[in-house]
């Protein structure tokens, strides 16, 4: 007869087994393997405006050309609802001899469209038909004003509230800057976002949120530039939803936890 151990043996590794069966929803883009000028990496995702794919990368908008609104929109991830974290890398740069580095960008997760262009450094500000929207934005404009730097903001209903903000000049002028963004949420610890590699990084660890997350919101890149401009060029786009236990994991963990009871 087989003991009481060697069931709770059986049932862990079934349990093991169909929890990693519930995994959690990516999405990930290295924008290798393109030709220059294109706006189609053939993963459901829609560039809009001046967003093109130049030299392996994301190009939002380019220094020394006055081109307004840029927008890099990828579909519904899986999952998204129960928490989520997304990496990218990120270049700015802005020449010398030509106006000072504007205006911005942002990453946004909400119920926009995949043609929508955003609101760039205001994450999803503008639209009237985003109505749930969290950003994590970076302003470059006039460095050094108050009102310019890293923040987190939400839109609920019609409304934008920034929920932390940390005021300092981006990049210079004539100068470039790299590094990478973290951005991160979820229902119980909030929103989190850190950069580096700028002149003021973001340095926010959970944030209370209380906008409406769903499983039907897309994530977004957002970026403008007006008389005067910068490039941002944008890398290794990661996002990776919470995976959540199946029915099925969960009547092993009970099966499971029933076999050490009788012991």
């Amino acid at each position: 007869m087989k003991s009481n151990q060697y069931y709770a043996t059986v049932a862990a590794i079934t349990l093991g087994a169909v929890c990693s069966s519930a995994s959690a929803g990516t999405y990930f883009q290295n924008f290798d393997g393109f030709t220059n000028g294109d706006t189609d990496v053939g993963d459901g995702s829609q560039m809009n405006g001046t967003a093109n794919i130049q030299d392996g990368q994301l190009e939002l908008t380019r220094d020394g050309v006055a081109g307004g609104f840029a927008s890099f929109n990828i579909p519904a991830v899986a999952g998204s609802s129960l928490g989520w974290t997304a990496t990218f890398d990120y270049t700015m740069i802005d020449s010398v001899g030509n106006n000072p580095p504007a205006d911005g960008m942002s990453f946004n997760y909400g119920n926009f469209i995949l043609g929508e262009l955003g609101s760039a450094e205001e994450g999803m500000a503008g639209p009237v038909g985003v109505t749930s929207n969290l950003s994590f934005e970076i302003d470059t404009w006039m460095n050094g004003d108050p009102e310019q730097g890293v923040n987190i903001a939400e839109k609920i209903g019609g409304t934008t509230t920034d929920l932390i903000f940390t005021n300092g000049q981006i990049l210079g002028d004539g100068t470039t800057v790299s590094g990478v963004a973290t951005m991160s949420w979820d229902p119980v610890n909030g929103a989190s976002f850190s950069t580096n590699g700028l002149e003021t990084n973001a340095a926010f660890e959970n944030v209370a949120t209380t906008f409406g997350a769903d499983d039907a919101h897309l994530f977004g890149l957002s970026a403008r530039v007006g008389g005067a401009n910068q490039t941002v060029l944008i890398d290794n786009l990661s996002i990776t939803t919470v995976p959540e236990p199946s029915g099925t994991a969960l009547f092993g963990l009970a099966s499971l936890l029933l076999l050490r009871r009788r012991r």
